[in-house]
């Protein structure tokens, strides 16, 4: 129509000539514009009652990603920014923004177990329900154990729990977990956790809320982890969207009551780490990981170094992971420098974590 009006004013009557012919006959109209005129031509954005956008993004690696942004509805209150959506067999499927604020339960904030008594006490008697928390450290270090003893906890406790992997095969998650003591298979066959695997290459942020949220409500879980946020860092444009993508879905799933356990994989073994992304600021407890050299051997230890619903112990503990699952030590109080890597010896200390006949 815009080619054969020539110009814009005779191109706006056209339009108001259909408009008026389709109102009068009772009909809903879709324009359909391709934007290819040189200039941006927003004539028809005056008379229309609504305009929605359509993007289509192409990523370094993986498939292509779409979004909408509604721009106008005339004398209707629409959600604004951009949302992302799908074409599949059957039609479109669009994920609207996240808002957190929108969604608030009412819940009692009580401390939840982990099932292992010196976690419990590093962390101040447990994890309050309804917070975040984040595990911080190198790769190897056991960030998703950690994780998996408190999926498994809540579990045992009679509660649903949500598993979103982004770094390991699932078979292999399996038969890893069971070897520990976790058999995620019997809780999945039994309906108590759901587990997905997360292709970040083929799924949009967008998408990836949807599910989490999708879950949450479907089967009421209480306890959700996402392991990890460098998988999930691949699904986004940018450093700033990660972050803000990552406090909307955290104040959703806190705000319903939920649990939630992230993992950040930093880049090093020992002394100074990095981490992809920085977002120890929005979790509401944080645990950190580290790898140390001692007696002429590699340890780990653990530390808490921030939790915002109340105390927590100061120190740092020696722990181990063998075929009995998670197991801390008393405090490190014999060493200095631990968190750097190679710490000095100060006293006398004996093995800290007890091994078993099968270590």
């Amino acid at each position: 129509i815009r080619l054969l009006a020539q110009n814009s004013l005779r191109y706006r009557r056209q339009i108001l000539a259909l408009k008026h012919f389709f109102a009068k006959n009772g009909a809903t109209v879709l324009l359909l514009d391709d934007l290819t005129s040189e200039s941006l031509d927003k004539t028809v954005h005056s008379v229309v009652h609504g305009v929605i956008r359509l993007e289509e993004l192409a990523p370094d690696y993986g498939a292509e990603r779409r979004r909408m942004r509604v721009m106008k509805y005339r004398g209707t209150k629409f959600r604004g920014g951009w949302h992302d959506f799908v074409i599949q067999t059957g039609g479109v499927r669009v994920f609207p923004r996240l808002v957190a604020s929108e969604h608030r339960t009412s819940f009692a904030r009580t401390q939840i177990s982990s099932g292992i008594g010196e976690l419990d006490t590093l962390v101040g008697g447990g994890i309050e329900r309804g917070s975040s928390v984040l595990v911080l450290g190198p790769a190897g270090t056991g960030k998703s154990t950690f994780i998996f003893q408190f999926i498994t906890a809540a579990i045992k406790r009679g509660e649903k729990a949500a598993m979103f992997i982004f770094d390991e095969e699932l078979g292999l998650l399996f038969d890893r977990c069971r070897a520990m003591g976790f058999d995620f298979q019997k809780m999945v066959d039994e309906g108590n956790l759901h587990i997905e695997q997360v292709d970040a290459a083929e799924l949009s942020p967008g998408e990836f809320a949807y599910r989490v949220r999708e879950v949450v409500d479907t089967s009421n879980a209480k306890t959700v982890a996402i392991d990890s946020l460098n998988g999930y860092s691949a699904a986004m444009p940018n450093e700033n969207s990660l972050v803000l993508h990552v406090h909307e879905l955290l104040q959703y799933l806190n705000r319903q009551g939920a649990t939630t356990f992230l993992t950040v994989a930093q880049h090093g073994l020992v002394g100074d780490m990095k981490a992809p992304v920085d977002v120890t600021y929005l979790a509401d407890t944080v645990i950190l990981l580290r790898y140390y050299e001692a007696i002429g051997r590699v340890k780990r230890a653990v530390s808490i170094i921030k939790k915002r619903t109340g105390a927590h112990e100061d120190t740092i503990r020696e722990y181990r992971i063998g075929n009995r699952g998670l197991a801390l030590g008393q405090p490190l109080e014999e060493f200095q420098g631990v968190l750097r890597g190679v710490p000095n010896y100060i006293g006398k200390q004996a093995t800290v974590v007890p091994m078993s006949e099968n270590e």
